[in-house]
């Protein structure tokens, strides 16, 4: 058995721990990352990056790497939905919400993770892949267990990033659990053969029991979303899944039925899951070791800021470990302070776009019909679009106000 020593180890080279990981290094730390793949595979992740996400990115000097993995910006955002004609439908600009960073980023998650590694590697980390069997010991001196393929390791550090995701490998074993909820259930699908599709559009809509997304990639590829209730959770389980789940896309809201998406092709598995909401039931920071990204919480994938969350979260406790030698658990009060506050403005903005986009039937339908007008009428209740595109701090404090959400799903008279 090795035993090491290190500042810092980060568990999970997702694109937040890696993030950390390479802005940690830069910063003259000495840092061990550890990942449990043998290598990056293709699969459904977070793979949107809001604008201020890509600030959060540009802090931490890793924004490069989504350049080199292959990002395409988003300019324009469109929403096709049965109670629009299709010829009526406006598409909206989404580089002036942040005219210095631009659109958001569509990319493949896998390749931004290796390009991420990478440059962790570069600035000095140690990259660790198929590490298994990690195990935390908190404390002033944390010790990190983990099985390597050429046998088992110790190393003590002074400090462990827990980055594993929705897994929450490392929360749990310090002893945060979660309260979560399930809001539906969604599936996902990366496709070839879209070369007829606008690159540069990102798309999203309700017709029937359906919330679809589509969100382009480089060279034709795309990655599509369906969000559907409950009830047909199966509805694109066994032979013939992928095909029907793009076959689905054929929808009179969109234009010439959606040709432009089924003449895809499958190019990756399909990822069936219910959408979930988690909020830890105590502090995610103990002694010797701090969660970032889904492990300390996430809220429901339908608003997709997961990856801009986890990007300030590696920011935030980057900045804290650089700025000294005390890292206490009471030095990181700020920015627990400050995730609880964007939590609560994330889940109340996930929360707002599902009942609007993700609701199902003839009420929820008139529910898009009756905020469509009002949208039209009254420019302030559009600020519903603002809610994944800026960072929560800069949404207008009445956008969270419960008279807002009275006022825009009331609205019918």
């Amino acid at each position: 058995m090795s035993i090491g020593h290190t500042d810092v180890v980060v568990v999970g080279s997702g694109i937040g721990g890696a993030a950390a990981a390479c802005r940690l290094a830069a910063g003259g730390l000495s840092v061990v990352l550890l990942e449990k793949q043998r290598a990056f595979t293709d699969l459904a992740r977070g793979e949107w990056l809001a604008p201020w996400g890509i600030q959060e990115a540009q802090r931490l000097g890793v924004l490069d790497c989504f350049a080199v993995a292959g990002a395409c910006e988003m300019r324009h955002w469109v929403t096709w939905d049965e109670a629009v004609p299709p010829e009526e439908v406006e598409s909206v600009d989404m580089t002036r919400f942040l005219p210095s960073v631009g659109g958001p980023l569509s990319f493949p998650h896998h390749r931004v993770c290796e390009i991420l590694a990478e440059q962790a590697a570069a600035s000095g980390a140690r990259v660790v892949m198929e590490a298994a069997k990690i195990t935390i010991a908190p404390g002033m001196e944390p010790v990190v267990t983990y099985q390597g393929f050429d046998g088992p390791h110790t190393i003590k550090a002074r400090m462990v990033l827990g980055a594993t995701g929705r897994a929450c490998k490392v929360g749990r074993q310090i002893g945060v659990t979660m309260t979560t909820a399930t809001h539906e259930w969604g599936g996902a699908l990366k496709v070839e053969g879209m070369g007829d599709w606008p690159a540069d559009t990102q798309a999203l809509g309700t017709e029937g029991d359906v919330m679809f997304m589509v969100f382009p990639q480089e060279a034709g590829r795309a990655r599509l979303y369906m969000n559907f209730p409950t009830t047909n959770q199966d509805r694109y389980r066994g032979p013939g899944g992928p095909e029907r789940f793009i076959a689905d896309y054929e929808l009179e809201c969109l234009p010439d039925r959606g040709k432009a998406v089924t003449v895809a092709r499958p190019a990756g598995p399909l990822a069936i899951w219910p959408r979930l909401s988690s909020v830890p039931d105590r502090p995610t920071v103990a002694e010797g070791v701090v969660l970032i990204g889904d492990e300390a919480g996430r809220t429901d994938s339908v608003l997709g800021t997961g990856l801009s969350c986890a990007l300030r979260d590696a920011r935030m406790v980057s900045e804290v470990l650089l700025a000294g030698d005390d890292w206490r658990p009471e030095v990181f009060a700020p920015f627990l302070e400050e995730r609880t506050f964007r939590m609560r403005r994330l889940h109340y903005g996930a929360s707002i776009i599902a009942r609007l986009h993700a609701s199902f039937g003839h009420e929820a339908l008139e529910r898009r019909r009756r905020v469509n007008r009002l949208a039209a009428r009254h420019f302030g209740a559009q600020v519903t679009g603002l809610l994944n595109l800026v960072a929560p701090e800069d949404v207008p404090d009445f956008g969270f106000s419960e008279f807002f959400a009275e006022r825009l799903f009331r609205e019918s008279a």
